[in-house]
């Protein structure tokens, strides 16, 4: 196993950070953590896919959820093994990765969701629990092109399809 910190990278468009939010009491009257989503909608189709060897778990998820034309899933349950893995836990600059080598990297876990970049591809954020031949036991989120799959994935998706008014009405419902 290999621990190591990425690079910083620069990011275009970058700003001054503004002062972090007040961290509310347990005792505040407000539900939720800092950062609380609601997002109506209801559940769609549900895919059954098998992602072949050597292609990447993230890459080979997204292009289920394309074939069948998803933008928006869950994943719901998954079996399988890897070659290699890569994991990543923390955030942005702080990020750290950890890579396993293999072969025979047996997934243990695997969560996540399906959503749209900004020209409605879907892209994968996918979390979960890893073991290796040593059946020492790792986690965290799983890194695009660091995952090749290696004898199969068995991945369970359900759509999701999101209430796109909802969001509209409930934001001008806040504004008055």
């Amino acid at each position: 196993m290999a621990v190591r910190k990425p690079a910083a990278r620069p990011r275009a468009g970058a700003r001054a950070k503004a002062a972090p939010a007040p961290i509310h009491a347990l005792g505040d009257d407000r539900p939720g953590t800092l950062a609380t989503m609601v997002e109506r909608g209801r559940y769609g189709r549900m895919v059954l896919a098998r992602i072949r060897p050597n292609v990447d778990l993230v890459a080979g998820v997204e292009r289920v959820c394309a074939a069948h034309a998803i933008t928006h899933a869950v994943v719901r349950s998954a079996v399988g093994s890897l070659v290699d893995a890569a994991l990543g836990y923390g955030e942005g600059d702080s990020m750290t990765l950890v890579t396993v080598e293999g072969p025979g990297i047996e997934i243990l876990t695997l969560g996540g969701e399906i959503r749209p970049d900004e020209n409605g591809k879907p892209v994968a954020v996918l979390r979960g629990t890893i073991s290796d031949s040593d059946a020492a036991v790792y986690g965290g989120e799983f890194v695009r092109g660091g995952n090749p799959i290696c004898i199969t994935l068995e991945i369970m998706l359900q759509e999701w399809l999101p209430e796109l008014t909802s969001m509209q009405t409930r934001q001008d419902s806040n504004d008055g």
